[in-house]
């Protein structure tokens, strides 16, 4: 078990790897955060990483998770190889990527099935395909369709900007039954992104009390931004695990692994801690660096909400402020105006 000792007496039972196998990607979405020619590891060197990762987490006695992504994951030259030593080696592997057709699914569960088989949307079919490139809904619902017959577990998420902000929950309700779980994240404006619009924090906050409500019929919504944990605080309510389950876990449940071999706290912005050709996962861990992230922004330390958020660190970056000292620009803990609306409990909890 990994504890954070000295910082918020976190524990994890489970350590991620999110490995963007490679950037090449036959989509040219509007929010991509990384379209650089960046190398990629040949074989030899990427089952290295599986050994070097199994080693770690069972040094570390945590349950290992590999998270496979891109780029399109399944571009990458030696993907089934590293899928089936994976598979092999009993990790749980969710994938990343773009819609699948009926044979590469098939492909998939005949090796051993993911736990989920992850795909992204960004609103319904016009704004989405403004996004993604024209018939991309289409071809995501057909997916959808076809994992859902053939027993595939598949989750949807959205990137959240100002344009598709009126969007999501009608395109969760059109996904009800249709996946096991929807979820967004906001725009990191990094990259290509740098040039979307994101929501105010008033209509963000708004949106967090609509889709709350909504949850309460529609299943298939899931919570995955830590600011949602405000509304909880403020309604009384048990808090949520949050993006990684500890709030951002990032360098501390969750590592993110770049094609070439550098090592980043997220993947969503700069945050480099190491490089797995020139050393392992315990060096890397045990940074200086991997550490300063861990302990978050130097504005949340304090907060009663830190063990279940933490902000979001990508989202300072984008905004041009400083991810390891500021708070995040979203949150409106002490903005009482934004929670008006949500009753607030005589006994509310604490961290």
């Amino acid at each position: 078990m990994i504890r954070d000792r000295g910082l918020f007496g976190r524990r994890t039972r489970s350590f991620t790897l999110q490995w963007h196998l490679t950037n090449a990607c036959a989509g040219h979405c509007r929010h991509c955060y990384d379209r650089s020619d960046r190398g990629e590891l040949d074989l030899p060197q990427a089952l290295r990483v599986l050994a070097d990762l199994r080693t770690f987490c069972r040094g570390r006695r945590v349950e290992a998770r590999l998270c496979l992504s891109g780029g399109d994951p399944l571009l990458y030259r030696h993907f089934w190889e590293v899928y089936r030593a994976a598979a092999e080696a009993r990790l749980r592997i969710s994938v990343l990527g773009n819609p699948i057709g009926l044979d590469t699914i098939r492909r998939l569960m005949d090796l051993r099935p993911p736990v989920y088989y992850q795909v992204s949307l960004e609103g319904l079919r016009e704004h989405n395909d403004a996004v993604r490139g024209a018939g991309h809904f289409d071809r995501t619902l057909q997916f959808l369709l076809d994992a859902r017959r053939l027993g595939l577990p598949t989750h949807v998420m959205l990137t959240l900007t100002r344009a598709n902000l009126d969007e999501v929950l009608p395109l969760g309700e059109l996904l009800r039954g249709l996946t096991a779980r929807f979820t967004f994240n906001r725009l990191s404006q990094v990259g290509e992104a740098a040039d979307l619009e994101s929501p105010s924090k008033r209509e963000f906050a708004g949106l967090l009390r609509r889709y709350m409500s909504a949850r309460r019929t529609n299943p298939v919504l899931g919570c995955k931004d830590n600011l949602f944990n405000i509304l909880r605080l403020h309604s009384g309510r048990k808090p949520l695990p949050g993006c990684t389950g500890f709030g951002c876990g990032a360098a501390f449940n969750f590592v993110a692994l770049l094609p070439d071999g550098e090592v980043h706290a997220c993947r969503k912005y700069p945050s480099p801690i190491g490089d797995v050709l020139q050393t392992g996962f315990d060096d890397i861990y045990d940074s200086p660096a991997a550490q300063r992230y861990r302990e978050g922004p130097a504005a949340c330390r304090g907060c009663r909400l830190r063990n279940v958020c933490g902000g979001c660190p990508a989202v300072s970056f984008g905004e041009g402020l400083r991810p390891l000292e500021d708070r995040d620009p979203y949150c409106f803990l002490s903005d009482r105006f934004e929670c008006l609306s949500v009753p607030r409990s005589s006994r509310p909890w604490h961290t």
